[in-house]
């Protein structure tokens, strides 16, 4: 029996003894081992990582807070520059459509002088015209502006309400002119007085049958001072 045992562990190798097991750590152990320090190395690095922040020192405080508000700053000034700017744009705006607003009014208040002025030429060449057929009855005449005219007998100008004419000065107060020897009184189109009456239609007028003509405007009557 004794040699049977024998006989078997001569022959397996297994069971032979390595007295550097008990010695030293295998080949195997020692790829543990330095895993294991791997492993733990990179697991502390990692806490690190993980783990809570240091407590921030008064120093570092001051001066995330000191970063913060000039960060804070920097955008309120730039929003207070960009609602002044807007500000400015709209004040500059204001002003110039005030200013437009003030030139269009100096130029409607200069063509409505301008036009007043050539509707009383127009209304002072219209009363010349009446003048010359209702009042002094020329049996042909025409206006050669606001304030003079020619005729048969001569030449008639106007200087304020007086018509200097051939046979003497007319003056005009309100609708009655009163001249040498003559006075006469205007009710629209008709002209009455001490020397007969007249009736104007268009540029004729007519007096007692007999009728002159004025070439000028077509003054339209439709009162006791006349209109246009």
């Amino acid at each position: 029996m004794k040699s049977i045992i024998l006989t078997l562990l001569l022959a397996s190798p297994c069971f032979a003894w390595d007295d550097d097991e008990f010695d030293a750590p295998s080949r195997s152990n020692r790829n543990n081992s330095s895993i294991y320090s791997t492993s733990t190395k990179s697991l502390l690095q990692n806490e690190d990582l993980y783990s809570p922040k240091q407590p921030i020192q008064p120093q570092q405080a001051y001066e995330v807070s000191r970063t913060h508000a000039l960060h804070v700053d920097t955008i309120q000034e730039a929003n207070e520059k960009r609602a002044l700017k807007n500000e400015e744009l709209m004040a500059e705006s204001q002003r110039r459509f005030e200013k437009q607003e003030a030139d269009q009014e100096r130029s409607r208040a200069q063509m409505a002088k301008q036009q007043e002025i050539y509707d009383k030429m127009d209304r002072e060449e219209c009363e010349m015209a009446e003048f010359l057929g209702g009042v002094y009855k020329a049996k042909f005449g025409a206006t050669t502006g606001h304030n003079s005219a020619v005729t048969t007998e001569g030449y008639v100008f106007r200087s304020g309400n007086n018509f200097v004419t051939p046979r003497g000065i007319y003056t005009k107060t309100g609708n009655t002119y009163a001249g040498p020897a003559s006075f006469t009184t205007q009710t629209g189109n008709l002209f009455f007085g001490n020397n007969g009456t007249t009736i104007q239609a268009g540029g004729a007028y007519f007096t007692d049958g007999r009728s002159g003509y004025v070439v000028g405007p077509n003054c339209r009557n439709t009162s006791t001072w006349r209109s246009r």
